[in-house]
């Protein structure tokens, strides 16, 4: 699955993570589990509506590998489970209900200097996303990014950075900026990319927080002719969460909100538009257990 959004937001994060391990921070968890449903987004310009649930597993693989003073490597993996439920569709509409996953591998670099305020991060990552139906090159994807980050102080860091996605395929570039900003001990705010995060620690068991993230992705499926076409669908979700200590490093995370800015294409594999719907407003929910680190 590409996620454009998160892609880029990573790359920024690689630039923050070795300052920071607070779990408001977006991908700083060790190890997460994690299930979600949007509720059913009615079709603008027709009949119809898509209501989509997922289940995502995601883990670093090994603590931090610092291969060199200054150097820290984090590889991760990942797996998600998507399940596309359409409702009420014409007969000739050209997608129909599809069980979608996606397994990656990636691991960012971050370069950090005694004294220096700069930090630099870098970004690989190998995919598979398919229906699993013909498991072929169009399944693949290849992508690499960069970022930089500077640390103005010990409670404000702005970064930078951009993405290559898709190497081998229909190639695609997105810049990103970001900040992130300890107003004081109880809130953090902070722009990862196209993560929005306004977070509110009401004590050492409980945290609150305001966030607009993307969510969708890129899967590459077989028609009923055996032909490869990409399936991208696309949303940004708007919630409010409450997270609460289980137990040492172990949360729990619940949040709710608003799917906006929805739609979902069929394209050829070079990126080539078939079909697009867009749709309209739609509620989510999910639920999260994380462990903050190691």
């Amino acid at each position: 699955m590409l996620k454009i959004s998160i892609s880029a937001a990573t790359v920024l994060l690689g630039c923050l993570l070795s300052i920071s391990a607070q779990p408001v921070v977006p991908g700083s968890d060790a190890a997460r589990a994690t299930f979600g449903h949007d509720g059913e987004m009615n079709f603008s310009d027709g009949p119809g509506s898509l209501s989509v649930s997922r289940f995502e597993l995601r883990s670093v693989l090994s603590k931090p590998i610092s291969p060199m003073d200054g150097l820290t490597i984090l590889p991760f993996f990942e797996y998600e489970a998507t399940a596309l439920d359409f409702n009420d569709t014409p007969a000739d509409f050209p997608i129909g209900d599809e069980d979608l996953h996606s397994l990656n591998l990636s691991a960012f670099a971050i370069s950090m200097r005694e004294g220096s305020p700069w930090i630099y991060g870098g970004w690989a990552r190998a995919e598979l996303a398919t229906d699993f139906e013909d498991v072929g090159e169009d399944d693949f994807t290849f992508d690499l990014g960069g970022g930089a980050g500077y640390r103005f102080n010990e409670k404000f860091t702005l970064g930078f950075g951009a993405v290559v996605l898709n190497l081998n395929g229909d190639t695609r570039f997105f810049p990103g900026i970001g900040f992130d900003w300890m107003v004081n001990d109880q809130v953090r705010i902070g722009l990862y990319g196209p993560t929005f995060i306004a977070a509110y620690s009401f004590d050492e068991n409980w945290l609150f927080s305001l966030r607009g993230d993307s969510g969708g992705g890129i899967w590459n499926i077989d028609d009923a002719d055996g032909r490869s076409h990409s399936i991208d669908l696309s949303s940004y979700r708007l919630g409010v969460y409450a997270s609460r200590r289980l137990s040492g490093n172990l949360w729990l995370t619940a949040g709710a909100g608003a799917t906006v800015g929805n739609d979902i294409r069929l394209t050829e594999p070079n990126g080539d538009r078939l079909f697009k719907e867009d749709m309209d407003t739609g509620l989510f929910g999910q639920i999260t257990l994380r462990m903050k680190v190691w």
